[in-house]
């Protein structure tokens, strides 16, 4: 602002100057009326001159006011204006725009959220449902059939054994009292009837006893000695005097053990021997209305002989094992 101002004074100045010189160049003397005149109008038009510059430099101060503002300053601020009004609203628009979309995104998103929530909670809901319909069928097989080696001693409160030496263990081993079992050393299907132990024959302990049920395992003892024939007969004899005297029993034939495979190769008695034994006293209970039960078979291992895991150093006479085995078959066979 103080540079125009300055040019506008310097311009006047030269003006003045200009004048000054051009009155000094008329020469003395020479000065007419008309020539007077001819100067004061180019004074007053160089005056006049000088008030326009001045003014001049007065009008290109900056403006302080949009009022003041030159037309090309306002025609800028108008488009600035509208630039600015423009932006706000690009502005806005996209403001609403993000606002909007990132709410329709989750929406969009959260759907297929809940419903995989949803499928897997329904899963684990059908899961566990299957958990405890599976617990609740093992826990009714499990109550209906022990596991292979176990029992239930209740179940044969009310029963009696009849045997040689292997069923000597029941009450040896303490598994039942001796009450309720009739055995002895050596004892085979002949002697059976008539032996006498504690002054009572297994016949006349048994009409004492009335039992639910009457296990009977003789043969061994006579198998390298008796014929097979002639013990089966004595069994089916004893069956005879056992239901004549305990109508109301259940009687069953059991088949005699294996014998392992060491025992077997000494040749007193041999799995051939009996095999062919237990065919006869399962025909032969069929005959005597009794049950028969394969206590063999539960007994073999792979290979057809006496097990290991059920049988004494003899290889014929049992382990506890084997009377939990065999107290377990008796409890599913006969339930």
């Amino acid at each position: 602002m103080y540079g125009r101002k300055i040019t506008a004074a310097l311009l006047a100045a030269l003006v003045i100057c200009t004048a000054a010189c051009g009155e000094n160049n008329v020469p003395k003397g020479t000065e007419t009326a008309e020539t007077k005149k001819t100067a004061a109008t180019t004074a007053r038009t160089k005056l006049t001159a000088l008030t326009g510059i001045i003014e001049l430099a007065d009008d290109d101060e900056p403006a302080e006011t949009t009022e003041d503002s030159t037309p090309e300053e306002t025609e800028e601020t108008e488009e600035t204006e509208e630039t600015t009004e423009t932006a706000a609203e690009t502005e806005e628009t996209v403001t609403e725009h993000e606002t909007t979309a990132p709410a329709e995104t989750t929406a969009a998103e959260t759907k297929p959220v809940s419903s995989e929530i949803s499928a897997e909670s329904e899963t684990q809901t059908k899961a566990a449902e299957t958990t405890v319909q599976t617990t609740a069928e093992t826990t009714a097989e499990t109550t209906a059939a022990p596991a292979p080696d176990s029992y239930d001693p209740s179940f044969f409160a009310n029963d009696y054994f009849i045997g040689d030496s292997i069923y000597t263990g029941l009450s040896g081993y303490g598994f039942f009292p001796e009450s309720q079992v009739f055995a002895k050393v050596g004892l085979n299907p002949q002697s059976a009837r008539t032996a006498d132990i504690k002054g009572q024959t297994a016949v006349t302990k048994a009409q004492g006893l009335q039992p639910k049920r009457i296990f009977i395992m003789l043969g061994s003892n006579g198998l390298a000695y008796m014929g097979n024939d002639y013990m089966a007969n004595n069994m089916k004899l004893l069956v005879g005097d056992l239901k004549a005297v305990c109508p109301d029993s259940a009687i069953y034939v059991v088949s005699i053990p294996p014998v392992t495979k060491a025992h077997n190769d000494a040749g007193q008695e041999t799995m051939e021997m009996v095999n062919a034994y237990n065919s006869l006293l399962k025909a032969m209970a069929a005959e005597a209305g009794a049950g028969y039960l394969d206590l063999c078979s539960q007994l073999i291992n792979e290979n057809g002989y006496f097990s290991g895991t059920y049988a004494e150093a003899d290889g014929l006479h049992f382990l506890g094992a084997a009377y939990r085995r065999m107290l377990s078959f008796f409890q599913t066979s006969t339930a």
